[in-house]
């Protein structure tokens, strides 16, 4: 004997429950993949924290194998070498002697407790070979001008 109930618009339930189904299995697989995602990450963090005491025990050894450091006397020779080094490289950069303002300044004062007279000849010296060495360019255009204008034989 079988019993059967009436039931309004069958197929709608029908369908309703096929989705409600589609829907579950949906959530137990999101379910199951957060449960894989979570041993994942588990296994990830483990493996790193192994790594990272890996990591230190080699640096650890690593220390122990490096050289030891000389005494500071040493270290401070060693930083005037790379201070000269550094102030030739900049020489070398800018195309010439870098002074401080300090020596600038020194010189500064020696050049104006010179005595007058002295710059003075100074100063002539450097006139009279400044005329001089535009005499002598003046007479090398005249010699190449003449020897221009004379025919060649």
């Amino acid at each position: 004997m079988s019993v059967h109930a009436r039931i309004e618009e069958p197929l709608g339930l029908r369908s309703d429950i096929l989705e409600c189904a589609v829907i579950s299995t949906d959530a137990i697989q999101s379910g199951e993949n957060i449960k894989d995602f979570s041993k994942q990450k588990k296994k990830l963090r483990s493996q790193m924290k192994r790594s990272l005491a890996d990591l230190s025990k080699q640096l650890k050894s690593l220390e122990k194998n490096l050289p030891k450091l000389p005494k500071t006397d040493n270290l401070h020779a060693k930083r005037d070498d790379m201070r000269m080094l550094l102030h030739r490289e900049r020489v070398n950069d800018l195309g010439g002697e870098v002074k401080d303002v300090d020596e600038v300044r020194k010189e500064i004062v020696k050049i104006k407790s010179k005595k007058p007279k002295i710059l003075r000849k100074k100063a002539i010296a450097l006139e009279e070979r400044e005329r001089l060495r535009r005499d002598l360019e003046s007479i090398r255009g005249r010699i190449s001008k003449l020897g221009k204008l004379l025919p060649e034989e």
